[in-house]
């Protein structure tokens, strides 16, 4: 992304000559780096053994009243607790960037595409406007209803309620979710049925195989999280606070077969779990990676220290273009961006 410098960057270092050095507050600068989930259930409505699986599945049923167009989703949540202090306000955490990977375990069944294909492609497969082979893999944030929140789900939790269609469409209690307004986040799992285009967090990419080939077994597909969005950016905030980070990966490839599509011709992707015996020996369990800021932005080099050298730090980033220095959170390097961290290394 193209960095937005309205100014000489040799000015700051004179305004914060001008302002003196401030000290001592607390501050970190933190990387997780998770190898397996604590959490990860196959949320599928017929599903049996709900958070012991040792694959999950991702698959649509389209166009099929009475079950969700994401029909077989991949729940996952990581447990920070260990790692990152709890409790804060979601504006004491500044999530840097989140990398998700999940690999699968089933060989040549369905086809790789790294691009967003819109609603209207899934329908009518007869007479499809999809102009590319294969069907993306998306990462969402996860939402909640039937009075159910991120404190009071779990996964081990029954699938749903009472569903608007019979006999599941509309009925998990966990969902994903994307935000287009604000933090309140909304359903996707049947943007078909409703024809809208939500924007997930990452699509799935892999530099092992082309668009449009089968995908071989073990094969890792990669989620960056957009840190572009704002809610996004909240969301992850949030769970931090709370002492978990909660995802949900879906899919619109088409199943065949009964109830749900989920019978029949296997023409999509299954994903290791972390109770799987071969993910724990060949690291294929789902995996996050996060860097994170906590605290003051002014202690940028998270030494709890203020002074020269986090100036330096974040020159050095301002001017190279590196988006850790984006402390607006707009994913644009300007003047807001100085003067976010002038007030915040003024604070102290």
């Amino acid at each position: 992304m193209t960095s937005t410098i309205p100014f000489k960057s040799a000015s700051i270092p004179l305004l914060l000559g001008a302002m003196g050095f401030f000290g001592h507050a607390q501050a970190q600068l933190i990387e997780i780096d998770y190898a397996a989930p604590t959490l990860d259930r196959w949320n599928y409505p017929f599903n049996g053994s709900p958070g012991s699986r040792l694959s999950a599945s991702t698959f649509g049923a389209v166009e099929l009243e009475g079950f969700d167009d994401h029909d077989a989703q991949l729940l996952l949540g990581f447990d920070t607790l260990g790692d990152i202090q709890v409790g804060l306000d979601a504006t004491e955490y500044r999530v840097l960037s989140a990398t998700i990977t999940i690999t699968n375990s089933n060989a040549d069944n369905f086809r790789y595409d790294n691009t967003y294909d819109t609603h209207d492609t899934y329908l009518e497969f007869d007479n499809s406007l999809d102009l590319d082979p294969g069907r993306p893999v998306h990462l969402w944030a996860m939402g909640y209803r039937n009075g159910y929140d991120q404190t009071t789900w779990g996964e081990y939790t029954v699938f749903g309620g009472i569903p608007t269609v019979e006999p599941t469409q509309e009925s998990r209690h966990a969902f994903a979710a994307y935000f287009p307004v604000d933090q309140t986040p909304v359903d996707i799992s049947n943007n078909l049925k409703q024809e809208f285009d939500p924007t997930p967090m990452a699509i799935g990419q892999t530099d092992t195989v082309m668009p449009g080939d089968l995908v071989p077994a073990d094969t890792t597909y990669t989620f960056e999280v957009d840190m572009c969005d704002p809610f996004i950016r909240t969301y992850l905030a949030n769970g931090l606070s709370l002492g978990e980070v909660r995802f949900v990966v879906s899919s619109l490839h088409a199943a065949t077969g009964g109830d749900g599509g989920g019978t029949g011709d296997t023409l999509y992707p299954f994903w290791y779990t972390r109770e799987n015996p071969i993910a724990q020996i060949f690291g294929y369990a789902p995996t996050l990676t996060m860097r994170i800021r906590i605290g003051s932005s002014g202690d940028y080099n998270g030494d709890g220290i203020f002074d020269f050298f986090d100036v330096s730090a974040f020159l050095g980033d301002f001017t190279t273009g590196n988006l850790d220095a984006d402390l607006s959170g707009d994913c644009i390097l300007d003047f807001f961006d100085v003067s976010a961290f002038l007030s915040a290394f003024a604070a102290g």
